[in-house]
């Protein structure tokens, strides 16, 4: 089930780190290339370590806010004609996606692994 708190706030966090990616590209394109790499990997952690739930709840809220936050990001950098923008947007969105969804995994893996510890402490 989609929480769409948890899918904004990590949306928030992937443009942010998306908008840090592109002040860096007049410095250092491999920073900045890096950082547009993990920035929907984060978000999408974030996501789905806020949510919880299941591994398909975790991938899915990871995913949407990955691939919406990239997606707003590549709207907003992309000069030139509509062709392009569209076309740079909609991979920007496939691929982010995926990423947002690795990272929504490993926020439920990394949750489902602190409520064992919790739980193993208290017994």
């Amino acid at each position: 089930m989609v929480n769409w708190t948890t899918v904004a706030i990590g949306f928030v966090v992937t443009i942010v780190l998306e908008i840090v990616g592109l002040l860096f590209k007049s410095v250092d394109m491999a920073v900045a290339t890096f950082i547009s790499i993990f920035a929907p990997i984060i978000g999408g952690l974030i996501a789905a370590y806020w949510a919880g739930g299941t591994f398909k709840d975790g991938a899915i809220n990871g995913g949407l806010a990955g691939g919406l936050g990239s997606l707003l990001a590549a709207i907003i950098s992309t000069p030139g004609n509509f062709i392009l923008l569209v076309e740079n947007s909609i991979i920007s969105f496939v691929i982010s996606g995926i990423a947002g969804s690795i990272g929504g995994l490993i926020g439920v893996l990394a949750k489902s692994n602190r409520q064992d510890n919790e739980k193993n402490m208290k017994e």
